[in-house]
Order: structure tokens, then sequence, then C-alpha cells
């Protein structure tokens, strides 16, 4: 892979105006936002088609959300189905052996009602990954697999690149941006040199797939993960919800002189029956993945035209199940700033946001995840176990600090991550959740973000609806603006307030104040009120500039 900067012969017009190089979670996320906002664009992946191996898990109730505005977590929903009961985690000595251990995964799921409508989901990414294709497809996304990216150069205007067909034919392609999505060995991340930060790589492992029929060992048990240790083997098992196959995944050392070719089918099968516990149960090695748990955060996220995301611009180690979140979530950062970028309503710097964004939170995230190996690994000190957050503040509970956030005056600053539910609606935080009233039908404030700008005006806030049109004209941006009111019934055109939670939860908003939230359902700005009459325009105006890197 080789790369360069400004020597390459530029073609008259993009191909599309961003490739996205892999297509794994982060990269069809990527292109399934992107096409959400009507970015025409392309994902080349080398691989024929999307994941065999089962690979990620676990997807966090704000991953849900993120999935819900671009019309994928319902049908996600509904295919993770067969695996709503695997919530528990254990450690066994097999499958048919002792429990050691047993606890419920998210415990108090049940009781997130007040701060989101979606819920943990389960569902393995060779099953996810189809899905997020589709949608993506619908959406006019071009997806291209079976071709990978043999080199690319960048110039002030954008980004040229040279694709392979992998039958020895090679084609240029142009895009202004270009968006590396291609795992943890990153080949746009190594040719731009970029260097990583963290504890590096801490172990060697292999996914082992496999087939058997793990029903009478199981019985009506079902778990989301066991923790497997006996004398033959030690790992981690993941059960399918036909519960005719699963993933099992162990170490091994190669400074011992082990490698991934000592995995032989053979021995891969005898690991299995020794996780499950029953000699002579039939296994069937479908594939193997091999992976190296690692904490490594890139050191620039953003570099001229190119961008990376995902595990080429992070890896984090599995306990905890960060990894893929924190990559889709990073695609739903970035997939906005480019739309308004190439459509030419925003400056350059608005994408040049997305590292001062994300790449404290891949950093914090990454962290985490170590911290979640100490402590289910049992040598985590007591300050390692005070410093582990749980899953639902580490994905939810993230505070943004950039030229995309109009802080206020007199605004703290908050950490990179804190409790959601202490958060209240600080600009650089996600827009609180509540369930409001539309025309006498329940709305989720969440359902109200996803595309453009939303103003939200308090309950005499109207002169805001105002400011809110003349900042669309100026600007050339469309700002949807509604007054929310306290009650059952806000009238025409205005959103009601029936548990009169809607202010407290947005920082206790005057009558006169607003909020502004962003197309990520990130707050923006926020307004007490403005101090004079038509002061609102001018202050939403400005506000609108900043974020757009347009001042």
């Amino acid at each position: 892979m080789t790369s360069s900067s400004g020597s390459a012969p530029v073609p008259d017009a993009p191909d599309a105006p961003v490739l996205i190089i892999g297509g794994s979670l982060t990269g069809l996320s990527t292109a399934l936002f992107l096409a959400h906002h009507g970015v025409p664009c392309t994902l080349v992946e080398r691989h024929p088609g999307t994941s065999i191996h089962p690979r990620a898990v676990g997807y966090y109730p704000r991953t849900g959300e993120l999935l819900r505005q671009a019309g994928v977590e319902d049908v996600a929903v509904r295919e993770a189905e067969g695996f709503r009961t695997h919530r528990t985690r254990a450690g066994v000595t097999s499958l048919a052996g002792e429990v050691l251990f047993s606890k419920e995964e998210l415990e108090g799921d049940d009781e997130l009602g007040d701060l989101t409508p979606s819920r943990l989901l389960l569902l393995p990414q060779d099953r996810l990954e189809p899905l997020l294709r589709d949608r993506a497809v619908a959406l006019g996304a071009d997806l291209r697999f079976g071709t990978e990216l043999l080199s690319f150069a960048e110039d002030p205007d954008g980004v040229t690149a040279v694709l392979g067909d992998g039958a020895g034919g090679t084609r240029s392609f142009r895009s202004s941006y270009l968006v590396a999505c291609d795992g943890p060995r990153s080949i746009v991340r190594e040719a731009l040199k970029v260097p990583r930060q963290g504890r590096g790589v801490l172990s060697r492992h292999v996914s082992i797939a496999f087939g058997a029929d793990l029903r009478p060992v199981l019985g009506e048990r079902r778990y989301s993960v066991v923790h497997v240790k006996n004398d033959q083997v030690t790992g981690i098992l993941v059960h399918d919800d036909t519960l005719t196959g699963g993933t099992l995944i162990v170490g091994y050392r190669s400074e011992d002189g082990e490698s991934l070719e000592d995995f032989t089918d053979t021995r891969c099968a005898e690991l299995v029956r020794a996780a499950v516990g029953s000699p002579g149960v039939e296994v069937t090695i479908r594939s193997r993945f091999p992976w190296d748990m690692a904490e490594q955060v890139a050191e620039g996220f953003v570099h001229g035209r190119v961008l990376l995301a995902g595990d080429a611009a992070h890896v984090i180690p599995p306990t905890g199940g960060y990894g893929a979140n924190t990559g889709i979530a990073d695609a739903h950062n970035l997939a906005w700033k480019l739309a308004l970028v190439v459509e030419g309503v925003a400056g350059a710097g608005l994408a040049e946001t997305y590292d001062a964004e994300r790449r404290p939170v891949g950093t914090y995230t990454a962290e985490q995840g170590s911290l979640q190996l100490a402590v289910r690994s049992g040598s985590a000190t007591e300050e390692q176990r005070a410093a582990a957050a749980d899953a639902v503040t580490v994905t939810t509970g993230q505070a943004y600090r950039s030229a995309a956030v109009v802080g206020e005056p007199e605004g703290a600053d908050l950490p990179v991550v804190s409790d959601p539910r202490a958060l209240r609606g600080e600009p650089g935080t996600r827009a609180p959740y509540a369930m409001l009233s539309r025309g006498g039908d329940p709305v989720s404030t969440l359902d109200l973000f996803g595309r453009g700008f939303v103003l939200l005006a308090a309950e005499r806030g109207g002169p805001w609806l105002s400011a809110a049109a003349a900042a669309s004209a100026e600007l050339g941006l469309e700002v949807t603006a509604r007054r929310v009111v306290p009650g059952a019934d806000g009238g025409a055109g205005t959103l009601a307030d029936p548990d009169g939670r809607w202010a407290e939860l947005y920082g206790g908003l005057r009558p006169e104040g607003a909020v502004l939230v962003r197309p990520d359902g990130f707050v923006a700005w926020r307004s007490v009120g403005a101090d004079r009459e038509s002061a609102e325009a001018a202050a939403l105006t400005a506000a609108l500039r900043t974020i757009l890197a347009r001042e």
C-alpha cells in the first residue's frame, strides 16, 4: 500500500463524494448513515461478502438509538428475537459441568425506560451486517465486495484511489473524502504512518466458529457469554439462538512458539468438546478468526481528506463489548458532518471536528475495556474497580468539546463521559430522551432527530421559530423548529409535554429559552432566552455559523 500527497493527476469530478475502505460493521454503518443523509458513497471490501464469522455480539441501547434513526433497529430487534433470553454471563468448568458464577448482563435494563426507548441487542455480527448492507443499498449506497484498495493519493481537493477487482484488473477512483474502516491492521493508517498510543497488544487469540448440538447440555439455560476453565481448555464460549452452534475463543502464546497453524480442525474440535463437556458430541469447524486483544488508539483520526474510523482508529479490549458500539458511533458522528461539507453547506472545518469529538471517546473507551479486563480477571486494584464505569455510562454519557459545539459562557467543563442521568442537555451531550405528544400522538424526542438540525423552543419561545426560518434562509440550511409547551395538548404545530419534564431535562430552560440539536442527536447550543426583541435570529445564526465552520 502506498500513499502520496498532491502528486496524482486529478480528474474533473469525483466518482463519489465519499469512498469507504472496509465493509465490516463500521464501514457498512458509515455507508448506511451517509446514504441516510442522501450522500452518494461507494464502499469497497476485499472479501466477497459480509462477515462469515459471528465476531461482535452485543450492542448497547445507544447503538440501538443510532440504528433507529436509519431504519434498522426494528428489523434488528426482530432478527435478535431468539437471543432475547440470552442474558446470563457465567463461569463454568464446562457447559455440562459446574457453574462457578452467574450474572445477568446489563442488570437494570428494564429500568432504562426513563433514559432511552432502546434496549440491549444481542445479535452476532454475521447476522447484523447483512441488515446494515441491505438498508444501505436500499438508501442508495454503492457497495462493492471483492474489491480492494491498492493505493491512494491525497491532494487539497480530494483523494484518488486505485482499486483492484481481485482478478488483476485495476481502476482509478476519485472521491472528495476517504474513510478508512479497514480494521486494526488498517492498510490506510499504515500507509499514512499514523502512530498509535496505548498499552499495545495484550494477548493473541483465535475465535473458532463451530457447529454442535448443544441442546442436551444447555437444557433450559441460555447464556450471553460463558467463561470456561478446565484442565483442557480456558476460553470464552458464545452459543447461538438455534443451540446448534457457537464460537469458542481461546488464547495462544506466540512467544512460546504457538501459532494459528497449530489450530487444526482436529485440535479445534477437541477444544470445543472440552468446553462443552461432552466428549461424544459431534463438532464441525466452520471457520477460524485470529485477532489480538489490544489497547491502541491512533494519534489522529483526521488526516486531511482521509479519516479513520472503528478499529482502524482505536482497538479496544473486547471485555465490555465496546469495540463495535464505538465504531458504529464513529460512523454516525462522521456521516452528518461529511454530508453538510460535500453539499457545500458547511466548511471543511466541520469534518475536522470528528477528531476532537471521537478521539477522546476512543481513548476513554479503550481504557475502560482494559479496566473491565482487569475487573473480570480478578486482578483489578481497588482504584481500577472504582474507575470502571457501567456500560450505559460509557456508551451514552459522552460529552464532546469541539468547534461543532457552542458552549455556554459559564458552563462547567464536563469529563469525557458522565452518568447520563446526571446530564441536563449541556451543549456537547446527547439530547435527553423525553416522551412528548404531537397532535395527540406520543412522540419520542429521539425520533425528532436524525436528519437536519432541530430547534426546540420552550413555552414562550415563539420568536425562536422565526429565528430558525431566518437562519435557514441565510445559511441555506434546513432547521426544523418546534415549540414545546406543558400539558396534554399543545395546539397545532407544537409539541405537548404531558409530564412537564422536558424543560427540566434540558437544563431547566426558561419559558423563553431554546435548544439546538445536531443531526446526530447531540445538543449543539442552547439559550435561556434572548435579552431583547429580534435578538434570537442573530444569536441562532451566529451559533450555526460557528458549528458549520462558516465564520
